[in-house]
């Protein structure tokens, strides 16, 4: 939905967002063969042989899968990592008086989400480009290396940050909430 634009072959149409529902039609259907294909072509041994997204279209919607996964251990590690680093160096031992502030736990959460974030960014770029790969290559997966190699042939090591403070929007404000959420709650319940 998000990549949707105005069509630019008849921009004097109005434009309307598009439906979840249009939107996972159209990822379905994808790449998918015409209609008026004559059957005999279809058939013959000259005819390729059908992708996997012609075979199994549902997996359209998984494009970019492995790389999420892949990206989970930097950004959980970092941010976790930086948490307890910046909690124990910061504030005094836990048992003591006045050991955490809301305002810590939020201060400390939010540089641990822009860390994690910025570690991890690289993947969510990767990502990306790998679930758009279904408008301009319908037929076939984009794999890893040369969605690599497009974003660094391109951009060099600065393709792999675009956007990144949009990320910074998001993703700072919610880690930080997260960890004051869940000392508040250690807190309350005496743990």
């Amino acid at each position: 939905m998000a990549f949707s634009t105005r069509n630019a072959a008849r921009p004097s149409e109005p434009y309307h967002r598009p439906s979840f529902l249009s939107s996972m039609r159209q990822i379905y259907r994808e790449g998918a063969p015409l209609a008026n294909t004559a059957p005999s072509a279809a058939s013959s041994s000259t005819a390729p042989h059908p992708s996997i997204f012609t075979r199994f279209p549902i997996l359209k919607f998984y494009r970019g899968f492995t790389v999420t996964i892949a990206g989970i251990v930097p950004y959980a590690g970092t941010s976790f990592l930086a948490w307890g680093f910046l909690r124990a160096r910061l504030l005094p031992y836990p048992k003591s008086k006045g050991a955490s502030t809301p305002v810590a736990d939020l201060s400390i959460g939010a540089v641990s989400g822009a860390l994690a974030q910025t570690v991890s960014y690289p993947f969510e770029v990767v990502r990306r480009r790998m679930q758009v790969g279904g408008v301009t290559r319908p037929d076939r997966w984009l794999r890893w290396g040369e969605t690599v190699r497009g974003i660094w042939g391109a951009s060099g090591w600065r393709g792999f940050y675009v956007g990144l403070t949009i990320g910074y929007l998001k993703v700072v404000p919610m880690t930080a909430v997260s960890y004051a959420v869940w000392q508040w709650q250690r807190r309350i319940l005496g743990l």
